[in-house]
């Protein structure tokens, strides 16, 4: 149990970036690790750190100390909350979930659409919110990751794994957080446990309000009223039932697939892994055999 000034705070953090099944990890690991109460991410490294430990401390209020604590929370990317999390939780393991980055990039892109952030077409979005590329430079970020953690302390998991193999993707997780082994649900290997995203809301404004009302709810911590609304499908309401997103436009991600391959190209050699499924648009093979559960486990 990771402590500070007396404080419980997670002894490993699941740092994304976002849209690299951070949700699906989120939903194996629960019951198996002691996790934030009534919410899935706190962001208190990013937006919320002026609210002070001792808020970030209570969602973990629950915790007994018998098995590891964690948060799983995008923070991969921002510089400050690497710092932050440094400062406060020193000895604390990381994991950074690398995706495509091209995948990575439109799945943001819907999202921000889905949830009615955004109202501008793709190329738009990236001009106007390039934090959406930032985060998504894997080489340029972890090397700050591992020199404030060490390289023994910082586990790097990419997503291809998860698709090929999620109870070995699972398993080294395991080994790394130290608590035994335990086979995959069989909705998670059947790649079901997803979060993915693949229409526009229905009425932009009437969403942007529910939208809105989300976001008070947590600003108040009223966590319990949020997750009924979502599990009686209110914020699926809200947010989907509109068009469908097209696949990716071949041009826009040849055009991003250069931008990053410098990226790519210094991530290879900084993990020692052969990333060249990358440099090149999936391949429609590809996505057939691996099919709906493959798209699943990205976040699509």
């Amino acid at each position: 149990m990771s402590r500070f000034e007396g404080k419980t705070l997670p002894d490993f953090i699941a740092v994304g970036p976002g849209r690299t099944a951070t949700t699906w990890l989120y939903e194996v690991l629960r019951g198996h690790v002691d996790l934030p109460a009534d919410i899935k991410e706190t962001d208190f490294f990013t937006t919320n750190y002026h609210k002070g430990i001792d808020w970030y401390a209570h969602h973990f209020r629950h915790a007994s100390g018998s098995r590891p604590i964690a948060e799983i929370n995008p923070y991969f990317g921002f510089p400050e909350a690497a710092e932050r999390i440094a400062l406060h939780i020193p000895n604390c393991r990381i994991i950074c979930s690398f995706r495509n980055p091209v995948e990575r990039i439109y799945s943001a892109f819907k999202l921000w659409r889905h949830y009615a952030l955004t109202r501008f077409d793709l190329e738009e979005f990236l001009v106007r919110v390039p934090q959406a590329i930032e985060v998504t430079r894997y080489a340029k970020h972890l090397p700050d990751w591992r020199k404030r953690f060490g390289d023994d302390r910082v586990l790097v998991c990419i997503n291809d794994d998860l698709r090929s193999d999620p109870q070995g993707y699972l398993d080294r997780i395991c080994d790394f957080i130290e608590i035994e082994r335990y086979p995959l649900p069989q909705q998670a290997a059947a790649g079901e446990l997803v979060n993915s995203i693949n229409d526009l809301p229905r009425w932009p404004s009437f969403a942007r309000r529910a939208r809105d009302l989300m976001y008070w709810l947590e600003e108040v911590q009223a966590y319990r009223t949020s997750n009924f609304l979502e599990r009686a499908g209110v914020w699926r309401f809200c947010f989907g039932g509109g068009g469908k997103f097209p696949p990716l436009d071949p041009e826009i991600g040849a055009r991003l697939r250069e931008l990053l391959r410098p990226d790519i190209d210094a991530l290879e050699e900084m993990i020692g892994r052969d990333l060249s499924a990358w440099k090149g648009p999936r391949a429609a093979r590809e996505e057939e055999r691996h099919g709906a559960g493959a798209r699943g486990f990205a976040g699509a």
